[in-house]
């Protein structure tokens, strides 16, 4: 039995510009990024490009400093 959690993905306006938080590349227009709240304050949006999720770069919540793979 698969024990990996379910996690709602962010809907992301057209015109808005995404970056990296674990890397801080610009990933506006790259297959492959995810877009999540942060799974600790729920406050900030996390943007991680695919690069960083294949390497499991750290990522650091900008609002409340929780640290997560």
């Amino acid at each position: 039995m698969s024990t990996a959690r379910m996690m709602k993905i962010e809907l992301v306006r057209a015109d808005e510009e995404l970056y990296c938080v674990s890397c801080g590349r610009r990933v506006t227009y790259e297959k492959n990024v995810v877009v999540f709240k942060c799974p600790n304050c729920g406050e900030a949006k996390i943007v991680r490009c695919n690069k960083c999720r294949e390497h499991v770069n750290d990522y650091v919540c900008p609002a409340c400093g929780f640290r997560g793979p």
